[in-house]
């Protein structure tokens, strides 16, 4: 329905206001949560949410209303950014080198332009498999070498924090990861460094984050060209040999492993650390996230749109249904539209009604451009109880009729239950009607 649809577009920038970020009419759509929706109807929501106050949108960015987000804050984190990026070279000579690396990818603020100016440089890195722990050692003393290494006290600025480490055998994540920040995370994602298709196989195995942000990874998913970079051939021993360095090696790891883990123990809270996985995140940013985002959607409460509900069944969609309609939308700032089902439209007009079924008709009012958001009403929407239910649902300050409506005094005494009130909008015009039409 169209009403979840609206209500989506607040979640997402709702979401992005947690990071100090307006989003492009562009971004909006592909960050949408959990919903597949036409750039058309994306901008058609935002025009309505933006009369009704619930949303700004200035310099081509939209924002909450009463949020966090400053479109100024934002230019000025991006101008940061480009400074930041001019250090991805240098990161990417400083741990490329290292064999086991099949991928490294930028996460984090970064990966969006929005960081601050003393803001980190977050990475996700993919290493070959039983080669973490070798690799982890040896990108913590290059980038010590470079001055760019973050300690277990975290205070340093314009550190490099390695906080994601994948095995190509452990390249999912885990199911207790698998929400909207780490779907967010997946496809904010920037690759930097793309071994043998590595950042393919991520994404093949993350498909689970399309379920929650459907656009953003199918638009990422779709843009993988397929190319990486390969690896040059090398000397290759014989085959004894290269089996007893290999198993060196995992030995070897498994040292570094042990002993890296044993030496973090003492500082662990939220790390979550194995042979094939590390995250480390000591802050719970998820929580934080989630607390604001609860926080923002609490502020979009207290604004009060005034709400106009109109029921109907608008078979034909004639020229004065649309007049009625107008009339109706000039009452308040959300016009929400109920269609008749066909079965109750049979039952009181005839076995010939409607012309146009259920669904055409809700998708003439959904295109037509007062209207706000529309439904189907209940199927069992024939006692004044299931209409107080409908009211409650929705709790309309005003239910906009036209002079022939029937059953006006019943319709007053529901609306003055719910403290709001009925008013006849339009007077009808016995020349134009489905009737009049169809005779």
């Amino acid at each position: 329905m169209v009403i979840s649809q609206a209500a989506i577009v607040l979640l997402t920038l709702a979401y992005a206001d947690q990071f100090n970020f307006p989003l492009k009419e562009e971004e909006i759509y592909r960050r949408l949560i959990k919903t597949f929706l036409s750039k058309k109807s994306l901008k058609k929501i935002l025009v309505g949410l933006e009369r009704m106050g619930l949303v700004k949108y200035k310099n081509q960015l939209w924002k909450l209303n009463n949020g966090k987000a400053q479109v100024k804050v934002r230019l000025e984190r991006a101008r940061y950014s480009q400074k930041k990026w001019l250090e991805v070279d240098e990161l990417l000579k400083t741990v490329s080198w290292i064999p086991w690396i099949k991928g490294v990818a930028v996460t984090g603020s970064l990966a969006v332009n929005n960081v601050t100016v003393d803001g980190d440089i977050d990475l996700m890195m993919v290493v070959a498999p039983r080669r973490l722990w070798l690799s982890r050692v040896l990108v913590s003393l290059s980038s010590l070498w470079a001055g760019k290494r973050r300690t277990w006290q975290g205070s340093e600025a314009n550190s490099w924090c390695f906080n994601l480490w994948l095995d190509e055998n452990s390249l999912s994540l885990s199911h207790g990861k698998r929400n909207i920040y780490s779907a967010y995370e997946v496809c904010q994602a920037r690759w930097i460094l793309d071994r043998a298709n590595v950042k393919k196989k991520f994404y093949q195995t993350n498909y689970w984050a399309k379920k929650i942000l459907p656009n953003y990874f199918t638009s990422n998913y779709k843009n993988i060209t397929g190319k990486s970079e390969v690896e040059s051939s090398r000397y290759q021993s014989a085959p004894v040999l290269r089996f007893i360095g290999r198993k060196f090696l995992d030995l070897l790891n498994l040292l570094f492993f042990i002993s890296q883990y044993l030496h973090m123990y003492p500082h662990m809270s939220r790390e979550r650390v194995s042979l094939g996985v590390a995250y480390f995140h000591p802050r719970s940013t998820k929580a934080q996230i989630y607390n604001g985002w609860l926080s923002s959607l609490k502020q979009l409460r207290k604004i009060q749109p005034k709400v106009v509900l109109v029921t109907g069944v608008f078979d034909l969609f004639h020229q004065e249904h649309q007049n009625f309609l107008r009339k109706a939308k000039a009452e308040g700032d959300l016009l929400v539209v109920g269609v008749e089902t066909d079965r109750r439209v049979r039952k009181n007009k005839g076995a010939g009604r409607p012309i146009d079924d259920q669904q055409k008709r809700l998708q003439q009012l959904q295109l037509f451009p007062v209207v706000d958001l529309a439904f189907i009403l209940p199927e069992k929407f024939d006692t004044p109880q299931d209409h107080l239910t409908l009211l409650e649902k929705i709790r309309p300050q005003l239910l906009a009729v036209s002079s022939h409506t029937p059953h006006l005094r019943e319709k007053q005494r529901l609306m003055r239950k719910i403290g709001g009130e009925v008013r006849v909008v339009h007077k009808q015009n016995p020349k134009i009607s489905t009737t009049q039409i169809l005779s």
